[in-house]
């Protein structure tokens, strides 16, 4: 419990140092170009921009929130889906920038408990750790892992991969090939670690991340506990379409 509070209280510290400040100046710089600029794809870059600032204030206040909250307490089920989709809208003018493809390959049912803004800019540290350090098509990919309803979501590449003086210290904080701060990669596995999920490099050449999350369990399914054309009588009793009990 110890080591516990520890690591939450440097991880807040972290979050709150490194992320809040420039946030708020970045979003303030984001709306003046909005406002001064006549070109409109200026504006949309600005605005798209604007969304991924936006969304990692909500995840800074997530992160203090949850370091307050017991394991685990603040996660929903998610529709997978939703979340890649938001992500690509926002990689893909980067990754046409840089001639390459982000290719989405995810159920369209798939859901996890995981927290929204935790979930999504996990996956957004994954998307651009690949365009910078990777090459070739980027592809975010889910499956089920094992036979407990745990879900998968790779992010890989097919670039030249991790060095292997690097990978066992990837998500160490102050680790970096040279560019960046080398906070990235540690805080997305927090974040992955906050919603009970485990994030980790599961092939070096081509890179492939792994991030392992709980799938919705059944009693949690609205389509298993209230079937679709089932209605609630007024005395509490469930009917089908035609009145049937």
């Amino acid at each position: 419990m110890a080591v516990r509070l520890a690591a939450e209280r440097q991880f807040a510290a972290d979050a709150s140092h490194q992320l809040r400040t420039p946030l708020t100046a970045l979003s303030m710089r984001l709306e003046e170009i909005t406002l001064a600029s006549d070109d409109e794809a200026v504006q949309e870059e600005a605005r798209i921009s604007l969304e991924q600032v936006e969304r990692l204030v909500g995840v800074v206040d997530d992160l203090l929130r949850q370091s307050r909250q017991a394991h685990g307490g603040t996660t929903e089920p998610v529709v997978l889906l939703d979340v890649v989709n938001q992500l690509e809208e926002e990689w893909i003018p980067t990754f046409a920038k840089a001639k390459r493809s982000l290719v989405i390959d995810v159920p369209e049912d798939e859901r996890v408990l995981a927290t929204p803004g935790g979930l999504a800019q996990v996956l957004a540290t994954l998307v651009e750790n690949s365009l910078k350090h990777g090459g070739g098509t980027t592809t975010i990919r889910s499956r089920a892992s094992g036979t407990s309803g745990a879900v998968v979501i790779e992010v890989a590449d097919e670039g030249d991969g991790v060095p292997d003086d690097l990978a066992p210290h990837i998500f160490e904080r102050s680790v970096t090939s040279g560019a960046g701060t080398g906070l990235g990669l540690a805080l997305a596995r927090d974040l992955a670690a906050a919603d009970g999920g485990r994030l980790k490099l599961s092939e070096r050449r081509p890179a492939v991340f792994s991030y392992f999350l709980a799938g919705v369990p059944r009693t949690l399914d609205p389509t298993v506990v209230l079937p679709p054309g089932t209605t609630i009588s007024a005395t509490g009793g469930r009917k089908g379409w035609f009145g049937r009990p």
